[in-house]
């Protein structure tokens, strides 16, 4: 299907070429020169990138080592610590990888994804679906190879609040021709696409608190879940395909883990929530370092815990 002229919800405005942006368009020229060099300068980047972030930032290094410590209790401390620093590469990689996906040609980003089951895949794109997925460290590439293939909308959150950014990060992500709305806009847009046979990319593990979300275990830790892909899923007449975004280091490669359809009930109560993180249980548990364990994942504590990152 071919792709749909998208509307800029943030458009390109005259204040970014003032000298304040400058360090951010020298930035972003020089993510585009990375991602037409070898894997290797991106590899080697990303490892130094890695080091100064986790002595920089040790305040994100200990959400890291607490959330794997929670979710992993009985992991050795020396195999959590491997997937620690695994992490962290993988997160600096993809950053630098933003050069690849806003510059590179749809050819290059086809030829260097692969995925978990072709056949799947193939049926998710005949029939469209809610692509239920987390936070990880292919989560921008993939989002971008979903669209190269099939017709799909998402959720656009403001990237902080430097408008430039926003600006930038948009105009990736409809690239291809995906469509992204405001969280404003509520669910609507996306069920009508869920109707036309194309997709929905949902992002089923932030915690937008207590109000928003029901409790249910995510790793036997009771996590605030947004419960709502079952009632997505029914009013779209769609099935649920989770998904998750990998990166391989040793290549630079990308694949798409893609799991069959999982039924969710149209509740959204606890049961629906628990059906949402055990899916996204088996999609971590392939490769646990991809996930962004750098979330506050359980920052919304329930009634009987207190704040597990105080």
């Amino acid at each position: 299907m071919p792709a749909v002229p998208h509307r800029f919800n943030q458009p390109f405005s005259r204040v970014f070429l003032c000298p304040r942006y400058w360090l951010i368009w020298l930035a972003v020229g020089g993510l585009g020169l990375l991602g037409f060099l070898p894997h290797g300068w991106r590899y080697t980047l990303a490892c130094s990138l890695a080091a100064v972030y986790q002595r920089a930032y040790p305040k994100r290094r200990r959400i890291v080592e607490r959330n794997l410590a929670l979710c992993f209790p009985e992991t050795s401390f020396s195999q959590r610590q491997l997937w620690q620093a695994q992490h962290f590469k993988l997160q600096a990689y993809a950053l630098l990888d933003l050069g690849r996906l806003w510059f590179r040609s749809p050819e290059y980003l086809q030829a260097h994804t692969t995925v978990s089951d072709p056949a799947l895949l193939q049926d998710l794109i005949h029939t469209g679906g809610v692509m239920l997925t987390g936070h990880s460290a292919g989560l921008e590439w993939i989002g971008h190879y979903i669209t190269l293939n099939m017709s799909g909308s998402a959720m656009f959150k403001p990237f902080g609040r430097n408008p430039l950014l926003n600006w930038l990060f948009e105009r990736g992500r409809v690239r291809h021709g995906a469509r992204v709305y405001p969280r404003e806009q509520g669910l609507k847009p996306h069920v009508r696409q869920l109707r036309l046979n194309q997709g929905f990319f949902y992002i089923a593990d932030e915690d937008l608190g207590a109000a928003d979300s029901v409790f249910a275990p995510l790793f036997g830790v009771e996590k605030a879940t947004v419960p709502l892909a079952g009632k997505i899923a029914t009013l779209g007449h769609a099935p649920i395909y989770p998904l998750l975004g990998q990166i391989n280091l040793r290549n630079g490669m990308y694949r798409l883990l893609i799991l069959p359809p999982i039924t969710v009930t149209i509740n959204a109560d606890r049961s629906a929530a628990t059906v949402i993180n055990q899916a996204l249980e088996h999609l971590i548990l392939d490769d646990p370092p991809q996930y962004m364990w750098s979330l506050k994942l359980f920052k919304t504590a329930a009634q009987d815990r207190s704040d597990p990152y105080s």
